[in-house]
């Protein structure tokens, strides 16, 4: 780590999406081992502290922790040599050697880096991180002569001859779903993509400051869901209001086309009653001569109407004589069977000078001559 003094000419670089990548030879870089049962920040604090050149309270720091849990990268620099306003607003302030550690090489291997006046160098031992990050200026320098001599600082800290593969250029950087993508250009593409939460723990900015942050944030986003709500039920109150103001619309047409057809449905309706009434008289009428007809089929031999006479539309009353009192009894019994009947009432019969003279009322069911039927002949005419 240099000096605060000592600030670099370009101190750090912001993305087109906004992500701020700081130098990297202004970090001091180690990687330690973990409990990975216990809190991986408050592990990780505490070995910069214990083992960085200036207090924690001094410092811009962060970690990557490695995916088993059992070790992380921390990294650290010092406050006074990268003003906040440099990343105003940016969504995540990483150092640039971020862009190197990808998936771990098979073995050891050193990443090679060069980005404008910066030679970064990331060696591999085999672990899941790196063991070794070293950051050197080559302004002004024999580039070769720069990068030979890197490499062979690497080598000696990783203790093996491991080979180098170089980059150069800048880095790309892409947002993607629930993380960040970061690609080097060079020989081959080499995308490193880190999630929000490695993300959180990598940012090197004040850790309040990014607290406070993330509380705004998701206050901020449900300030924003709540306005969604909210304009998502003033729409739908639009429609209902719409609709409601269609189905008045609606309406009024229906009651509208109501009003004029009404002198026409009434009329229809008069004459359908009209109709219905006309056969319902005829259905109903006055039919003394069926049943006439009817009592006339069992009248017994020797008995004689002298006057028939209705009353009602379904009563009938008469009078008559015979020879033979018998006859009239027999007369009473037959007009009780006839299945038209509903009553039969003898309220006078008187015998005068060996002639029998009597009075009846049939009284016959509702609908018994509704239909054409043809009476039982029998008895004298």
């Amino acid at each position: 780590m240099p000096a605060p003094s000592t600030l670099p000419a370009t101190p750090a670089a912001s993305l087109p999406d906004g992500v701020v990548l700081l130098r990297s030879d202004a970090f001091f870089v180690r990687r330690i081992p973990l409990d990975a049962s216990g809190d991986a920040a408050m592990q990780a604090e505490l070995a910069i502290e214990s083992s960085a050149p200036f207090a924690v309270a001094q410092l811009y720091y962060g970690f990557l922790r490695a995916e088993d849990g059992a070790s992380a990268l921390v990294f650290a620099t010092h406050r006074r040599l990268f003003p906040e306003e440099s990343w105003d607003g940016a969504p995540v302030v990483l150092p640039a050697f971020a862009a190197l550690l990808g998936a771990p090489p098979a073995g050891a291997s050193i990443r090679l880096w060069r980005d404008g006046e910066v030679l970064t160098a990331v060696g591999w031992d085999g672990a899941a991180l790196p063991a070794v990050v070293l950051a050197r200026p080559i302004a002004g320098a024999d580039d070769a002569a720069a990068t030979a001599a890197l490499v062979d600082e690497v080598q000696r800290r990783l203790g093996v001859a491991a080979s180098a593969e170089e980059w150069t250029g800048p880095v790309r950087s892409e947002t993607g779903n629930g993380g960040q993508t970061f690609t080097l250009a060079g020989k081959r593409a080499v995308p490193v993509s880190f999630n929000d939460a490695q993300l959180a723990a990598m940012d090197v900015r004040d850790k309040t400051v990014l607290a406070e942050r993330r509380t705004t944030q998701q206050r901020d986003r449900l300030l924003w869901r709540v306005f969604l709500g909210a304009v998502g039920v003033l729409a739908l109150a639009g429609l209902l209001e719409a609709g409601m103001f269609a189905g008045r619309a609606l309406i009024e047409r229906q009651r509208t086309a109501q009003r004029t057809l009404a002198p026409e449905v009434e009329k229809i309706q008069t004459a359908q009653a009209l109709g219905t009434r006309i056969e319902e008289m005829a259905q109903r009428r006055l039919r003394a001569f069926e049943m006439l007809t009817a009592i006339n089929g069992v009248r017994p031999a020797g008995v004689m109407f002298t006057r028939a006479v209705t009353n009602g539309r379904d009563t009938l009353e008469v009078e008559g004589q015979s020879a033979n009192s018998d006859n009239v009894g027999t007369y009473e019994t037959a007009l009780r069977g006839l299945p038209a009947v509903a009553a039969v009432e003898f309220p006078d019969v008187r015998l005068r000078e060996g002639v029998t003279t009597f009075q009846f009322s049939v009284r016959f069911k509702d609908g018994a001559f509704s239909t054409a039927t043809a009476a039982p002949a029998g008895g004298d005419q």
